[in-house]
């Protein structure tokens, strides 16, 4: 079988960028040695073959080296992020403990999708909602003798309505979603192409996030999120329960700090590479106890 092969100069991790939590949908195989992703029009698997090796295979050739390409992200300047985003001696902690976790390049109906329905939910939860969607309206894919499904269009997804995707389990995320599916904003689709969702990405920054922030159901943290993974814009610093605990120890100690601040300090502080020093203190808090946990009472 034809496959790809990629060797990076810095190491890239597979288990710690995909159980990072910027991704939902993936099979982690061999000890996560192997992963496989369905991407949009396809099924690819990817192997650790050496720390700064990976092979990609697919069920589907064609276009396959353009995808990963976008996918991998392979022309980030990784050893500058982490020289740049060390900038005192913890963040230099968190830089050699989650170094090799890597930032993917996302569809963006999907990832879309997905941080919506990210909002007040966990990870498995996000994962069951995906996967209830995926079964119900996704094209499946048999790939090397598992079965997968691709993500439905939104011409696939038409006839849902709020209903159905409460039934889905989908809560009061349910309304944001149908409301996207029944009247896709003017700004994502490019009428010369005639592809409902892209974003202009020649807006700067703030311009474009406020753009998303006008789509209903669509908060600073979810347009943050897809702005940074589906637009590929490395300057956001999106907020949740895990950033603002850790900022709020760390880099903004003042008693009563809002959620802007901390968005804001995370990108004074870290600049270009704000999206890559989120995820990687995401990884490190979640994985590593920087929390004291509560203490149980005293008996007696």
């Amino acid at each position: 079988m034809a496959s790809l092969s990629y060797t990076f100069q810095e190491p890239f991790n597979l288990r710690k960028t995909f159980e990072c939590g910027q991704i939902f949908r993936y099979v982690p195989a061999n000890n996560f040695k192997t992963v496989y992703a369905p991407i949009r029009n396809r099924v690819v698997k990817i192997i650790q073959k050496s720390p700064k090796k990976l092979e990609i295979q697919s069920n589907r050739l064609e276009g396959l080296e353009t995808l990963m390409d976008s996918f991998l992200r392979v022309d980030d300047n990784y050893k500058e992020m982490l020289e740049e985003i060390a900038i005192d001696t913890l963040m230099k902690k968190i830089s050699f403990h989650c170094r090799g976790l890597r930032l993917l390049k996302q569809d963006l109906f999907e990832c879309m999708f997905s941080f919506i329905l990210s909002q007040c939910s966990n990870i498995p939860r996000i994962k069951k909602n995906l996967s209830t969607l995926v079964q119900d309206y996704g094209r499946k894919v048999n790939y090397e003798n598992r079965r997968f499904y691709l993500f439905p269009t939104p011409e696939m997804l038409k006839g849902c309505d709020e209903e159905i995707f409460r039934e889905m389990g989908f809560g009061y995320r349910a309304k944001y979603l149908s409301r996207i599916i029944d009247s896709c904003p003017d700004f994502l689709e490019n009428k010369k192409s005639g592809e409902k969702f892209c974003l202009d990405c020649s807006l700067d920054t703030e311009e474009l996030n406020k753009k998303l922030k006008s789509i209903y159901g669509v908060g600073q943290k979810v347009s943050d999120c897809v702005q940074l993974f589906a637009a590929g814009d490395l300057r956001l610093f999106p907020v949740d329960t895990w950033m603002k605990k850790f900022m709020k120890k760390y880099y903004c100690t003042q008693k009563k700090v809002s959620e802007r601040k901390i968005r804001h300090k995370g990108q004074e502080l870290f600049g270009k590479w704000a999206g890559y020093a989120q995820e990687f203190i995401f990884y490190y808090a979640r994985t590593e106890e920087v929390f004291e946990k509560p203490k149980k009472p005293q008996k007696g």
